[in-house]
């Protein structure tokens, strides 16, 4: 058997054999690198997925707490006029700790990233107003427009989100119309400013249906 191939038939033979294994493995190849190449990049895409996820759920919950604060009406102290309290803590925007954000495009983290440093600006700068003044220096305006504004393009950035990586956010109640109630508050904001409803103070409603923080005096003790 093996002079067989020690003739010139079975040198060409073997040669044969040898060129078509090595054509089979040349086509092989490319399949193999494309098959690899796509389990590489499975694995970002889903780590992606999931920090998107996370994200928009963090961006959610920031819009609930901004929708809340916005409609919150502070309660002052009758025995103090200038001390008040508010019903709801302010909103924080709590993001995926530890995140690796090169998995998003540089726009899109970038934005992620800005929207949360200006939450932080904002709380700076409302600290920064002198509630001694005069209609506590604007206060009660500038937070919610401020808070009600941060809120609409969290939004932005939540539908921005579901469509890009498909995802999908639990179905909330008819009623509970988050956009419509900041673009509300921002225009309640707007009038206020142009004086349509220039008021010295922050005017309190009645029949509120939150737990009352201070003890009535007076009148209204009755």
């Amino acid at each position: 058997m093996t002079q067989f191939f020690e003739t010139t038939q079975g040198i060409m033979a073997m040669g044969a054999l040898i060129a078509a294994g090595g054509f089979t493995a040349g086509a092989c190849i490319p399949t193999v690198i494309q098959l690899a190449r796509k389990q590489i990049n499975r694995r970002p895409r889903s780590e992606a997925r999931n920090l998107a996820m996370m994200t928009v759920l963090a961006l959610d919950d920031f819009v609930g707490a901004s929708y809340a604060a916005v409609r919150d009406t502070p309660e002052f102290n009758p025995m103090d006029e200038g001390e008040f309290a508010f019903h709801v803590p302010d909103p924080v925007l709590s993001l995926p700790k530890d995140a690796d954000w090169k998995l998003f495009t540089t726009e899109l983290s970038d934005e992620i990233l800005w929207l949360s440093n200006r939450v932080k600006n904002l709380n700076y700068a409302l600290d920064s107003l002198d509630l001694s003044r005069a209609g506590f220096d604007g206060f009660f305006e500038k937070r919610q427009e401020g808070y009600a504004g941060l809120a609409a393009e969290a939004m932005d950035l939540i539908e921005r989100m579901l469509e890009e990586f498909g995802l999908t956010l639990p179905t909330k109640p008819d009623y509970y119309r988050q956009r419509e109630g900041l673009v509300s508050a921002i225009q309640s904001v707007g009038e206020r400013s142009s004086g349509r409803r220039a008021t010295g103070t922050v005017t309190q409603s009645n029949g509120s249906n939150v737990l009352q923080l201070f003890p009535k005096t007076g009148d209204e003790a009755d």
